[in-house]
């Protein structure tokens, strides 16, 4: 489980705004929102920085309320 399209619209960012900011495809974003796809390592990274959240958060492994990469 990852929290990429609560964080993405927290933002408020479209997908297509998330794409060009960190480079992966609009269409893999949606995959990846749908849970049709698992995010691979490298996209991974790239969503968490230009989210500029905690991966730690972004994965579903801690609900704390400090989100933000310090």
């Amino acid at each position: 489980m990852n929290r990429l399209k609560e964080i993405r619209e927290k933002n408020g960012l479209s997908q297509n705004e998330l794409a060009k900011k960190s480079g992966v495809g609009q269409n893999m974003i949606s995959k990846y929102e749908a849970g049709t796809h698992q995010i691979g390592e490298e996209n991974m990274i790239r969503l968490i920085k230009a989210l500029n959240t905690n991966a730690d958060y972004f994965l579903g492994l801690i609900d704390e309320s400090k989100k933000e990469r310090s």
